[in-house]
């Protein structure tokens, strides 16, 4: 082994210690662990409790963490949102059991019609926009389905576990309320009882911990909106240890509840969590939850989940917490508005685990996240980020196009508009006070960017957001000898038809003499050129796409080659879609061949014609560019069409 290759293996190795080898790439392993929990509750919701908006939420719970079993109650605050009502209905799974349902100090009746749906009959009516509440009382095993239920218990350390899960609409199974991607919970206050030996987690800030015999009561509290699937709780012997982001002056407790056996290695691998939030605060605006707190409850199952200012967690590896800490501002305060939507949440979080990797560690992962994900976005020819059918486990969470191939798309959307107009939307859409802590859809996005962009993206999100797959590049590239310009020529094949050109601007970096330009070639149609000034050097290499701004792979790229193309060979029409018609000036035309540009033959037939055109019919043939060569005597004409 050479020195300087041993020395660079040596401090790479000491760099990894020193951060806890901080570039592991979870993405597929977090999808995956996100769809069991969509798989258990894939059901799409039915629109229960459309005619009322949730105020706030009240909840009593009663868990011992050794034992499967939930008891307590849920007092729902609400107001008819566009005329009188008289019932209301919620959801809970019919395998709990219902005890009471109190409105206005008083019992009232309730009716099960489906599996989860109940109408709860208020005996009274409630007039447009005034405040009333009820209470139902419940208690039950939650439904466990495949062992990944909205509500489990495990063990570490032979410590029993308990948590709760409840992405998209899991949380019917534990407790009873309203599921949908429209309302958000104003405010709410968590009440959870249990063995003194054991501490509850959850949302907002925890406002006590009482003694009362060997039980012990936490209160948490949070005055943010907050979607019903974010409302969580877990509970064992957890201990604490608080770490703190200052943005601003102000300081953002981290409070972090973990196993006793983990606790040291978990204030170590997540000392940077801070460093995380100031990151995104300064790129996207302030951490959304700022008057409360960010913190993380581990877990025992795989993966994480954004629960509201405490992400539940198996581990702390850099990629896992920054993924869960961006849905802070990317699903949290900005929720997707439909499932079909879902890279508004995962991909965006993806690609602020990227941006994570920029920042830190002084960029050195950033290249290798870039490398990574644009190689797990392109493993497979086909495929959109747009959700059509998200009953489709598989395809919602798929780690390659959900998450990468979104986390992609947003990168090339910030080379396409450049970092100062792509952070200025996106700080926009996630501070307008039209979508911050409510829902959005695609459409939100794209006004945004529009807006600062000053141009049209119907075109780019039709090829990369709906549109499948990515282009392929063929590059020819020389330096003319009479006026030194450089000629640029750019092939493209497509992976799936759906998208007929991928038009994008391609970055190609020519190197000479010790100098280095950058050219933009703004490619409309396969086998166009682009002529260059003189770069004032002798090009000797180049380089396709550097810093790995595009979706795309490279097929071929040849230094210091000019296409052949003979001018007494006439081609037309030229771009042709059904056929061409060729001719040579009083030269007689003979073998003929249709060639692609990876140089495989597609087409050969023998003439014996002189002066007269020649019809071939091309229709069959991919949209692309191709060679023409016509063998006439000892001489062999070259000539080229692109078929449209």
């Amino acid at each position: 082994m050479r020195i300087s290759t041993l020395i660079t293996c040596l401090l790479l190795s000491i760099y990894g210690l020193a951060q806890h080898k901080p570039f592991v790439d979870h993405t597929h392993e977090i999808a995956r662990a996100e769809s069991d929990r969509y798989f258990l509750h894939s059901g799409n919701n039915t629109g229960t409790g459309e005619n009322f908006d949730v105020v706030y939420n009240r909840f009593y719970w009663e868990i011992d963490p050794a034992v499967l079993f939930i008891k307590g109650s849920v007092t729902t605050y609400f107001k008819p949102v566009a005329a009188e009502i008289s019932e209301i209905e919620f959801e809970l799974n019919n395998t709990m059991t219902i005890d009471s349902v109190i409105f206005r100090n008083g019992k009232v009746s309730w009716t099960y019609f489906s599996d989860f749906q109940f109408r709860i009959d208020l005996a009274e009516t409630i007039a447009p926009n005034q405040l009333d509440s009820v209470t139902v009382f419940y208690q039950g095993i939650p439904e466990q389905e495949s062992g990944f239920g909205s509500f489990a218990i495990g063990q570490h350390e032979e410590v029993p576990v308990m948590w709760t899960l409840s992405e998209p609409y899991g949380a019917r199974d534990w407790w009873p309320g309203k599921n949908d991607l429209a309302d958000k919970i104003d405010s709410l206050d968590i009440f959870v009882k249990t063995p003194v030996a054991y501490r509850a987690a959850s949302l907002g800030l925890l406002v006590s911990e009482t003694i009362d015999g060997n039980l012990r009561i936490c209160h948490w509290k949070h005055r943010y909106p907050v979607v019903s699937y974010l409302v969580a709780v877990a509970v064992t012997n957890y201990v604490e240890f608080v770490q703190y982001a200052v943005v601003g002056g102000d300081s953002i407790p981290i409070v972090n509840y973990v196993y006793p056996e983990d606790s040291a290695q978990a204030a170590s691998e997540s000392q940077n969590t801070a460093e995380m939030i100031v990151l995104f605060d300064s790129l996207f605006g302030s951490y959304p939850f700022a008057n409360e707190k960010y913190g993380h409850a581990q877990w025992s199952r795989a993966g994480g989940m954004e629960h509201q200012t405490m992400s539940f967690m198996q581990g702390f590896g850099h990629d896992l917490r920054a993924h869960e800490l961006a849905h802070s501002w990317f699903g949290n305060k900005v929720t997707l508005g439909t499932w079909q939507d879902i890279f508004l949440n995962e991909g965006f979080a993806t690609y602020l685990t990227g941006l994570s990797f920029e920042h830190m560690y002084d960029g050195f992962y950033w290249d290798i996240w870039k490398s990574n994900t644009r190689l797990a976005a392109s493993d497979g020819s086909d495929g959109s980020v747009y959700v059509s059918d998200t009953m489709d486990v598989m395809r919602l969470f798929s780690s390659r196009l959900s998450y990468n191939k979104g986390a992609y798309l947003l990168h090339m959307l910030r080379w396409l508009m450049g970092d100062e107009a792509f952070f200025t939307a996106l700080r926009n859409y996630v501070n307008d006070p039209i979508l911050a802590y409510r829902f959005a859809t695609i459409d939100d996005l794209m006004w945004h960017l529009e807006s600062v962009y000053g141009e049209d993206l119907d075109w780019f999100f039709g090829q990369w957001y709906y549109g499948e797959g990515f282009p392929t590049y063929g590059v020819n590239i020389a330096q003319l000898e009479d006026d030194g310009q450089i000629k640029v020529t750019l092939f493209q094949e497509q992976s799936h038809p759906s998208v007929g050109f991928f038009k994008m601007p391609v970055p190609i970096e020519i190197y000479g003499n010790g100098e280095s330009k950058t050219l933009i070639c703004n490619s409309t149609f396969s086998g166009e050129s682009f002529l260059f000034p003189d770069p004032g050097f002798e090009m000797d290499s180049a380089r396709f796409d550097p810093e790995q701004w595009l979706l795309a792979r490279l097929d071929f790229m040849n230094v210091g080659i000019d296409e052949i193309d003979d001018t007494s060979l006439v081609i037309h029409p030229n771009p042709a879609k059904e056929s061409i018609k060729l001719f040579i000036p009083n030269q007689k035309i003979g073998d003929v061949r249709i060639i692609d540009f990876r140089g495989k033959v597609l087409f050969e037939e023998s003439y014996d014609v002189v002066n007269q055109e020649i019809l071939l019919d091309i229709s069959g043939l991919p949209v692309g560019l191709y060679l023409v060569t016509i063998q006439s005597g000892y001489t062999e004409y070259h000539g080229k069409f692109v078929k449209k």
